[in-house]
């Protein structure tokens, strides 16, 4: 359909006949419509203008949407590899955590039994220490008390040898002086010999103290040692 320009509205002419319009009057219309038509013209350019700006500006929000939705996927994406990456790191760290608290466990575990072991050594050292010092001194204490008895045995040899050679000895001075009374009865006038000296008793009747052989415990029992 061609289209009418208000110009050609203005300009447009028609044949006179007999009996037509009144040519003012037409005319008056025609400059009408033209101005109004103009007008039209005038606004549908203007929608028309509106309209390219709007699609301009619908694709540049159309851009700038696509821009956003592509920031917005990116996004998830980056977003879903940083959850991914964070989650493989959280568990190799729990594993190598696991496996650290793991070796710790044992370490601990070797230390203790360790320390048990060295008590356990050592109270078992400490304890044959201790039953050899108990035989020691049991030994020592049978030394004493053997010693004390073998003591104990010669001095009572050695007095009953005194008393033995007392009564030797008291024996052997007896009959001297028996014989010494007799000669003074008989002879009161006569001036008594001197009374013979009593023998000294023989090496084999005269009182001798034996010093003690007793041997006392032996010192060379080595003492346990301490630790």
């Amino acid at each position: 359909m061609q289209q009418i320009t208000p110009i050609e509205i203005r300009q447009k002419s028609f044949e006179k006949s007999f009996r037509g319009y009144k040519t003012d009057e037409v005319n008056a219309f025609l400059q009408a419509l033209a101005y109004a038509w103009e007008k039209l013209i005038a606004q549908l350019n203007e929608v028309e203008a509106a309209l390219e700006e709007s699609k301009k500006e619908v694709k540049r929000l159309q851009g700038v949407e696509n821009a956003l939705l592509k920031t917005i996927k990116d996004s998830e994406v980056t977003a879903y590899n940083i959850i991914e990456q964070a989650k493989k790191e959280a568990d190799l760290k729990t594993r190598e955590t696991e496996l650290e608290i793991g070796r710790l466990l044992r370490e601990a575990q070797e230390k203790a039994k360790a320390i048990e072991e060295d008590h356990a050594r050592e109270y078992q050292r400490t304890k044959e220490r201790m039953a050899r010092a108990l035989e020691v001194t049991k030994k020592r204490v049978q030394e004493a008390e053997t010693y004390r008895d073998t003591l104990l045995q010669k001095l009572q040899h050695l007095a009953e040898d005194i008393l033995t050679r007392g009564q030797i000895i008291e024996s052997n001075f007896q009959p001297h002086l028996d014989i010494d009374e007799e000669l003074k009865e008989k002879l009161p006038k006569e001036e008594p010999d001197k009374a013979p000296a009593a023998s000294a008793p023989s090496k084999d009747t005269a009182t001798s103290f034996d010093k003690a052989t007793v041997s006392p415990p032996s010192k060379d029992t080595k003492e346990v040692p301490a630790g």
